[in-house]
């Protein structure tokens, strides 16, 4: 589990960004298992366009980006300046032990070795390797060159990288880099209007909230507690190619990084009248505007909301069912406990309906 805790000043201890490199290799990585990736199949199908023979090269590669994103590919993710050409020059620039222990990451076991134990502890390397040389032997050959020399594995992987990013991603970064910003400025206003702990609710489901405690967690399975500072601080990356993921960099030297799934890109179907109709409706009771209220703090079970209307639990239910049939909020569980929350996109979806029709020119 890695769990992170805030302070008083967590507004200010958080960072957002978009990555033209990162956001390629995380497209790239859908290009390696399409089958998991259903939002992304518009670009796997554009990408049989791609020349045959780089597809063929990016095949080879696809070790560095299928199971484990090496955290080389953040270099200068914080940078807003940095362009694609930007942060590949800083990639080349990491000391050849960094990219040997980052470059290992992607062929061994992480739950039983680290890049830096295969780097730093010779028994430890040459036991792994031993093991690959008879179960794997192209994979243990690859480690072995990546362990005495990682340049020529980097500098390969790089170069297919750069042509797959001429042939057709770069096209696709200039289409999607507004929608990352705008998801980046949704996340913003709802910062500036709700506080921190209801936009991270609204990040991805993986992603589990508790206000009270002031913590994030996710669960992984190495253990992480970290306390977020303005000296440690966290960035979140807005992606689209990363669905259905959140990728976390926790681990020295790299800064702390969560890398999320923006909202869908496709345009989103117009909202029908009755379907406007059908939220107005649900919100037009005093109860339930109190239950958007209070679930707009946090998430809370069916007594907890009870209690603070001071209304039975039944009637509760019923409100609750009603809110949840317009879309309005969502469930989980969580143990014993069924956990209310609101739906962030589907409240923006009717707000920009209404907006619609207020400009509306008239007739």
């Amino acid at each position: 589990m890695i769990t992170l805790r805030f302070a008083e000043t967590a507004e200010e201890d958080i960072a957002f960004s978009v990555s033209p490199l990162l956001e390629a290799v995380h497209s790239w990585h859908v290009l390696t298992d399409p089958g998991h990736h259903a939002l992304q199949v518009p670009w796997v199908r554009r990408c049989r366009r791609l020349p045959a023979a780089l597809r063929r090269r990016m095949r080879e590669h696809d070790f560095v980006v299928a199971d484990h994103i090496p955290a080389l590919f953040e270099s200068r993710t914080g940078d807003h300046d940095a362009d694609f050409a930007d942060q590949l020059a800083a990639v080349r620039d990491l000391p050849p032990a960094l990219l040997a222990a980052e470059l290992a990451r992607t062929l061994v076991d992480t739950t039983r070795h680290t890049g830096d134990d295969l780097v730093d502890d010779p028994a430890t390397r040459d036991a792994v390797l031993t093991e690959y040389r008879d179960s794997d032997p192209g994979r243990a050959a690859r480690l072995e060159d990546i362990l005495t020399d990682p340049r020529p594995v980097l500098d390969g992987a790089l170069a297919v990288l750069e042509d797959y990013w001429d042939a057709g991603f770069a096209q696709e970064w200039e289409r999607i880099e507004p929608s990352l910003y705008e998801s980046i400025a949704r996340s913003g206003a709802r910062i500036a209007h709700q506080g921190l702990f209801p936009m991270l609710r609204t990040l991805a489901p993986q992603i589990r909230v508790d206000p009270g405690r002031r913590t994030l967690r996710l669960d992984r399975p190495h253990d992480h507690d970290i306390t977020v500072t303005h000296e440690h601080p966290v960035t979140f990356t807005a992606s689209h190619y990363v669905w259905p993921h959140v990728r976390v960099t926790c681990d020295a030297p790299w800064p702390m990084r969560i890398t999320y799934p923006a909202l869908p890109l496709a345009p989103a179907r117009p909202t029908s009248q009755e379907d406007t109709l059908t939220v107005l409706r649900a919100l037009a009771a005093a109860p339930r505007l109190q239950i958007v209220t209070h679930l707009a703090a946090q998430s809370r079970t069916t007594q907890e909301l009870a209690a603070l209307l001071g209304l039975s639990p039944s009637v509760t239910s019923r409100h609750l069912h009603q809110l949840t049939q317009a879309g309005l909020t969502t469930t989980q569980r969580e143990g014993y406990y069924v956990l209310y929350a609101l739906a962030p996109a589907r409240l923006d979806q009717i707000a920009t309906a209404l907006i619609t029709l207020a400009s509306r020119p008239e007739t």
